[in-house]
């Protein structure tokens, strides 16, 4: 029978995404409370370690490192870092969102924002490129599309 780490893709992930960056993985517990939870806590946890500040720079270290292997929600805590809206782990593993990303200067609200990105969107003169790719464990990657030539 699979650990719960084995079962659950972004927790094999986070820990996948600790290891390549050096931190020892006897030290780290990733867990998710449920398998219905759409959250994940990476704590550093040593046996030995019977100092907080110790442990709270180490939370901070695991942060970052989570943050630039991908995951852009990863919130340090202090006493834990939290992963929210990672997918649960049934989650299809060929399943990405991709979400347009363009600025909007210069508008008085959200709608307004939202109806200049549509009209942007629309528009067969520009091509913007930018997309924020999720894949089905969480993490996200800024993409950057080269337009095909259309002479």
């Amino acid at each position: 029978m699979p650990s719960p780490s084995q079962a659950d893709p972004a927790i094999s992930a986070v820990r996948a995404a600790l290891d390549n960056a050096g931190h020892e993985l006897a030290e780290v517990l990733v867990s998710r409370p449920d398998d219905k939870a759409d959250h994940i806590v990476v704590r550093y946890n040593p046996l030995s370690s019977d100092t907080w500040d110790l442990e709270e720079e180490q939370n901070t270290a695991l942060a970052e490192t989570l943050r630039r292997a991908g995951w852009e929600g990863a919130l340090d805590l202090g006493a834990l870092v939290f992963l929210p809206g990672v997918p649960s782990p049934t989650a299809t593993p060929t399943t990405f969102v991709a979400t347009w990303r363009t600025e909007i200067d210069n508008v008085d609200d959200a709608q307004q924002a939202a109806e200049e990105a549509r009209g942007r969107q629309l528009d067969p003169e520009i091509t913007e490129s930018l997309w924020d790719v999720t894949d089905a464990v969480g993490r996200t990657r800024t993409v950057h599309c080269i337009d095909p030539d259309r002479s």
